[in-house]
């Protein structure tokens, strides 16, 4: 029994090892190296799937394949535009008062109000604060050669909204914005379309979407005549009352200036000074009056009336400009402007009830 047990010890441990050295002989050969480009996976970070290319389509990093859905296009990238705060108070300058900014976004409008077109920005391009109640107040968007719209959110949460009242370019006009915080969005009518613009606030009913200059620039900033109440001239005041003598009353100074005269209106011509060069005081009602200008110089003639609108003229006798007309009692200020910018010629203003008065005969 004991030689038994020996043998069959011994026979157990031979089997293992002979099965350990066939094992030895039948090795798989090792793995072919990885392709040119192989990136190793690194400890401890997820491996993200490899995304299928489906052609014509752009591919999104690290999204995960789905077997039988079709790839998800990259979505285009939607400027980012942080709102700007404007704070205006009734009477405020300068008018207009004008901010840039660059319209469109992913949200259609109308799905807001039924009244409001376009595409705007989840968030207001511009919060306006109103500091008091404006009756007279207009919105306008210049947006060069893309068509936009205006969206504007009340304090109440009802909306104003407008498109084209200006060719291409919104206009809100007509509404009271009492006292309070108002929401603004600047649209573009086509999904996708995202154009510079700017935004205009004003209540001089002379100004237009020209005024508000080339969309994008900060025009803002351009000067504009002095606020009412303001009696500066750079040549003096001329106080007449109809039936003067003699007639022809006669002024002198320097023409010309720094700013442009289109920018306050569009029906204005040359370059002229921001402080008027003259103002006139029409101590009663002028049924007729011609204001008239010369110079061996092309001049211009720029007019602003007590309700701030604008007479202007360029070459009525030659170079030089004449305005004629009803002349109501009160303040106008008057430019001499040059038609070409850097130049300061002498000229000689002259305000006559005649109407043969020519500038020739200044």
């Amino acid at each position: 029994m004991r030689k038994g047990l020996r043998i069959n010890q011994l026979v157990i441990p031979l089997a293992a090892l002979a099965l350990a050295l066939a094992a030895c002989g039948d090795e798989d050969p090792p793995p072919p190296p990885p392709p040119p480009g192989f990136t190793p996976p690194v400890p401890g970070q997820p491996i993200v799937p490899v995304q299928p290319v489906v052609p014509g389509q752009p591919v999104v990093p690290g999204q995960p394949v789905v077997p039988g859905q079709p790839v998800v296009p990259v979505q285009p990238v939607v400027p980012v535009q942080a709102t700007t705060t404007i704070a205006l108070a009734p009477g405020f300058m300068p008018d207009p008062y004008v901010e840039a900014g660059t319209s469109g976004g992913p949200v259609d409008a109308s799905t807001w109000d039924a009244s409001c077109r376009g595409y705007v920005a989840a968030t207001p391009n511009h919060l306006f604060n109103a500091g008091g109640s404006f009756t007279t107040l207009r919105l306008l968007v210049s947006g060069g050669t893309e068509d936009t719209t205006l969206v504007v959110q009340k304090p109440d949460g009802t909306y104003l909204c407008d498109d084209d009242s200006s060719g291409q370019d919104p206009i809100l006009a007509g509404h009271t914005f009492p006292q309070g915080t108002y929401k603004v969005w600047v649209g573009s009518y086509q999904e996708g379309i995202f154009a510079p613009y700017n935004l205009g606030f004003t209540e001089l009913s002379s100004v237009n979407v020209s005024t508000l200059g080339i969309p994008g620039s900060m025009v803002g900033t351009t000067p504009r005549p002095p606020p009412p109440g303001d009696m500066r001239a750079n040549f003096g005041t001329i106080t007449l009352s109809p039936g003067f003598s003699p007639d022809l009353h006669r002024a002198t100074g320097s023409a010309g200036g720094s700013v442009e005269a289109l920018t306050w209106d569009e029906s204005c011509a040359g370059h002229v000074s921001e402080v008027p060069d003259h103002l006139f005081i029409a101590g009663g009602n002028f049924p007729f009056l011609k204001i008239l200008a010369h110079s061996p110089t092309d001049i211009t003639l720029v007019i602003q009336r007590a309700d701030g609108s604008f007479l202007c003229n360029d070459d009525a006798d030659g170079t030089n400009p004449a305005i004629s007309g009803v002349f109501p009692p009160g303040p106008y200020r008057i430019w001499v402007g040059t038609y070409q910018g850097g130049q300061r010629p002498q000229y000689t203003l002259g305000l006559s009830e005649r109407p043969s008065m020519s500038p020739s005969e200044l």
